[in-house]
């Protein structure tokens, strides 16, 4: 079983774009689904070779299961109300991510677990493709237009439209266009923005970002499986197939039926480039964060351990990390990193993350300190002042 422990920092491509894909990529945003025949979650953690120890086992679940086993955004739910409820496998966005980062080790891919689950004949509750479009196919304000001028062809009665709007400026700092309920919904926005307003860094040849995510459930969730399992459907056909189906950006026309006028060339163009999609383990955001993120999970309490063990020395302890580390940098990383420190926002907000950590660590320590100054000096009194009144 794969025990969670690294030998070193990820350095393969996976969690990195060196350069703007040419065409779009998809990636599974989220996945669950249900077990029935596992007798327990450690059977299952140990089918995707999940370190066991890495899990926190929790009194405390979610849509009728009573209890939980979390390894930061990889969740298990378990003891149902009825014994009917199985075992639920919940990956939203950041667990798929997580996952991913695992299938070196375990050995897995996507279309294997996709596998797995039809054969188990779990009970799929929802998945989500993402697809990133880096060239600008479309914008978010031709889709608004196109819902505002009544050219939209679907099976979906009404799209909804969701904005941020900064009250200060009147600005807008976000917006999602919905389509869609229930098994089927389609989202669209520019997810360029919304990293950017969260701190995230880009390569400097991604200037624009607008994703796509398709969201289906139940029934329709498991079909999707199927299909790309056992149809030897690329996910590509599959999603154009899909988007055919439900949803059509038109160039008004003077046909009563709405589904026979002319797609506008952007759609078209959009549906033509997708058709070639595969699923990438790729993201677009630099990983100098995810590899302090990963770093945080997976180093520290090793490094803990090291530094207390040579009796907290700084020195030898920080030369020692230091050069050993420059040593076994990969040009890759190497350029990732002065990439990365000539941005001085990125770089400020790095450290400032850190810092706050550190200042908010030690004021709580100290805040310990006091309150157990205050407890003792409370114990002190309460003493003396028994021993009086007995005395008295």
């Amino acid at each position: 079983m794969y025990d969670g422990k690294e030998n070193s920092t990820p350095v393969s491509n996976r969690g990195v774009v060196d350069t703007c894909p040419k065409s779009p990529i998809a990636c599974v945003d989220w996945f669950s689904c249900t077990f029935f025949s596992a007798r327990n979650w450690q059977e299952l953690a140990a089918l995707f070779r999940f370190p066991l120890e890495k899990f926190t086992v929790k009194e405390k679940g979610i849509n009728g299961y009573l209890k939980s086993a979390i390894w930061d955004n990889i969740e298990f739910y378990f003891e149902g109300h009825n014994d009917s409820m199985g075992i639920w496998l919940n990956l939203g966005g950041q667990g798929c991510r997580q996952f991913e980062e695992l299938f070196e080790h375990t050995k897995w891919t996507w279309i294997e677990v996709f596998e797995f689950v039809l054969e188990e004949k779990a009970n799929v509750t929802r998945l989500d493709i993402a697809i990133d479009d880096f060239n600008n196919i479309f914008t978010i304000h031709q889709l608004e237009l196109c819902m505002r001028n009544g050219c939209v062809a679907s099976r979906f009665k009404h799209g909804r439209n969701f904005e941020k709007i900064n009250l200060e400026t009147g600005q807008t700092e976000g917006q999602t266009l919905y389509f869609g309920q229930s098994e089927v919904i389609f989202r669209f926005y520019d997810k360029y923005y919304e990293r950017l307003q969260r701190g995230k860094y880009f390569h400097e040849d991604i200037k624009t970002w607008v994703r796509t995510e398709v969201q289906l459930r139940g029934d329709r969730a498991k079909a999707a499986l199927d299909v790309i399992v056992n149809n030897d459907m690329d996910l590509g056909d599959f999603l154009r197939g899909l988007l055919n189906r439900y949803i059509a950006f038109k160039v008004k026309g003077n046909d009563t039926n709405r589904a026979r006028w002319k797609n506008t060339r952007w759609w078209d163009k959009f549906l033509n480039n997708i058709g070639k999609i595969k699923l990438s383990l790729q993201a677009p955001d630099k990983s100098v964060l995810r590899t302090k993120d990963w770093i945080d999970k997976q180093v520290l309490a090793s490094l803990a351990t090291l530094y207390i063990s040579l009796g907290s020395d700084d020195k030898l302890f920080n030369d020692y990390i230091i050069e050993k580390g420059k040593s076994q940098m990969s040009d890759q990383q190497l350029e990732m990193a002065l990439e990365f420190a000539k941005k001085d926002e990125f770089r400020n907000q790095l450290k400032s993350d850190m810092i706050s950590y550190i200042k908010n660590k030690q004021s709580f320590s100290k805040q310990q300190s006091v309150n157990g100054w205050l407890n003792t000096s409370k114990s002190i009194l309460k003493y003396y002042e028994e021993k009086h009144s007995k005395i008295s």
